[in-house]
C-alpha cells in the first residue's frame, strides 16, 4: 500500500515536472520566434511604415476591423506604407501591428497616436469639438460592443460562411469548429456571450440605429471631412456590409429591414 502511494506521488511529481519544462520550452521557443521575426523587420525601408495585418479577403480588404481602421488612416493621412500579411500577429499577440524605423508597436489606437506625432498630421482639424466627441463615443460603441455581434454571426452561428469571406486552405476549413468554440468561450468570458444569440443581435443592431441617428445628414462623423475616428467606424461597418453575408447587420446597412 505504502509502495503504491509512493509510486503515485512520484508520478504526480514527474508529470508536474514535465508540464513545467514543456511550458519553459514553449516560452523560450515563442521568444526566439518573436526575436527572429522582429530582426527581419529591423531591416525594413527607412521612413516607411510596415503594416502587419491579415491577408486580403475575397469580398473586402480586411476582416480585421482594426487592421482596416489603421490602413484607412494611413491612406487618408497620406503616410507611405507597405502591407505585410505573412506576420499578422505582433509581439503582444495583437493584430495589427507596425514597424517603423526599427520601432515595433501594437494596438491600432496607440499606433495612430504614434504616427500623428511622427508625421505631424491630423485629420481632426476641420471638425468641431461636438463632432469629435460624438465620433469618439461611436467608435467606442462599435469597437467594444457592436463587433461582438459580428463575431456571434460569422464565427459562432455561421462559421461555415468564413470560406466565402477569406481564402483558407482545406485544413483551416476542417479546424473552423475549433476556432468557433474558442470565439464562443471568449464571448462568454467577456460577458456578452452569456446572452442568447437573439439577445446579442438585438443589442448590437441597436448600435447601428444609434449610429445612423448620430450621423444624420452629415457626410462623415467628422462633418464634411472624415476625422480620425471615422477610420475606425468604417473598419467596423465594413465587417457588417461585406463580412456578414445574409445577416441583419448587412440588411440594416443597406437600408433594409432585418428578416
Amino acid at each position: 500500500m505504502a509502495c503504491s502511494i509512493e509510486l503515485c506521488l512520484t508520478n504526480v511529481i514527474l508529470f508536474g515536472a514535465i508540464i513545467f519544462i514543456a511550458k519553459k520550452l514553449k516560452t523560450k521557443f515563442q521568444t526566439w520566434k518573436t526575436e527572429k521575426m522582429l530582426a527581419k523587420w529591423d531591416l525594413s525601408p527607412k521612413d516607411k511604415v510596415i503594416l502587419h495585418s491579415v491577408a486580403r479577403c475575397k469580398t473586402f480588404p480586411s476582416f480585421s476591423p482594426f487592421g482596416l481602421k489603421l490602413e484607412t488612416y494611413l491612406r487618408l493621412a497620406k503616410i507611405p506604407y507597405e502591407l505585410d500579411t505573412k506576420y499578422p500577429t505582433g509581439p503582444k499577440g495583437k493584430i495589427p501591428w507596425i514597424t517603423y524605423n526599427g520601432t515595433h508597436m501594437g494596438d491600432s489606437h496607440l499606433i495612430i497616436q504614434f504616427l500623428k506625432k511622427k508625421f505631424d498630421v491630423t485629420l481632426d482639424k476641420d471638425s468641431t469639438k461636438e463632432q469629435l466627441s460624438a465620433a469618439r463615443a461611436c467608435r467606442i460603441m462599435l469597437e467594444d460592443h457592436f463587433l461582438w455581434g459580428t463575431k456571434q454571426y460569422r464565427w459562432v452561428d455561421n462559421f461555415q460562411i468564413m470560406p466565402q469571406i477569406i481564402k483558407m486552405p482545406t485544413l483551416y476549413k476542417v479546424l473552423l469548429p475549433i476556432q468557433s468554440a474558442k470565439i464562443k468561450q471568449m464571448m462568454i468570458n467577456q460577458g456578452i456571450g452569456k446572452h442568447t444569440p437573439t439577445e446579442i443581435y438585438e443589442m448590437t443592431e441597436a448600435d447601428l440605429h444609434t449610429l445612423s441617428s448620430i450621423l444624420g445628414n452629415n457626410k462623415f462623423f467628422g462633418g464634411e471631412k472624415p476625422c480620425e475616428d471615422d477610420c475606425s467606424i468604417f473598419g467596423c461597418l465594413a465587417q457588417a456590409v461585406w463580412g456578414t453575408p445574409g445577416s441583419s447587420f448587412e440588411r440594416l446597412c443597406q437600408g433594409k429591414k432585418p428578416v
